[in-house]
């Protein structure tokens, strides 16, 4: 609900935003934004989740080591209010919960499987094992990444286990 939250308001104002796998949002090639999640549990049940979400808006220049930022300012060179985009943010978020009461789980995960970065054909990854190329081929309901590699085989990963080149 996070990541499609964030890339729902973005779509207003740019094209070519997407979910790059768990929860970075990526317009085209470049990172303009950064989710942390954290997840209390209740034996199996999450019973909250604290959500931290960093939206690179009016910056012009990145002093940190990150190695492809950007800004909505950057893309589309205008300057944007924070409060406003933040109203539009948790509208969204609260249509998608809504829409998990309505529909369930399927259709965030459809909607989160649309949206992914590199969804479509094969790009280089890096696991323990080395490089290799692969293709998205799911998100687990556990949220584990299933990737196909060039010679079929199906690679299950969790968060940090595999890294897209």
């Amino acid at each position: 609900m996070a990541s499609l939250s964030v890339k729902y308001t973005l779509d207003k104002y740019v094209q070519d935003i997407s979910i790059k796998w768990p929860n970075d949002i990526y317009w085209k090639n470049k990172k303009i934004c950064g989710i942390l999640i954290e997840n209390d549990l209740s034996g199996d049940v999450i019973s909250r989740s604290i959500i931290g979400i960093g939206i690179n808006l009016n910056q012009s220049v990145f002093k940190s080591e990150a190695p492809n930022p950007v800004s909505l300012h950057l893309i589309t060179g205008h300057t944007y209010d924070r409060r406003e985009i933040l109203s539009q943010l948790r509208a969204e978020f609260e249509w998608l919960d809504q829409e998990f009461k309505d529909k369930g789980m399927d259709s965030l995960h459809q909607r989160y499987g649309d949206a992914l970065y590199r969804r479509n054909g094969f790009y280089p990854y890096q696991d323990t094992e080395g490089c290799f190329e692969a293709r998205i081929h799911a998100i687990e309901p556990s949220g584990r990444l299933a990737l196909e590699r060039t010679d079929g085989r199906l690679s299950c990963y969790a968060f940090k286990e595999v890294v897209c080149l």
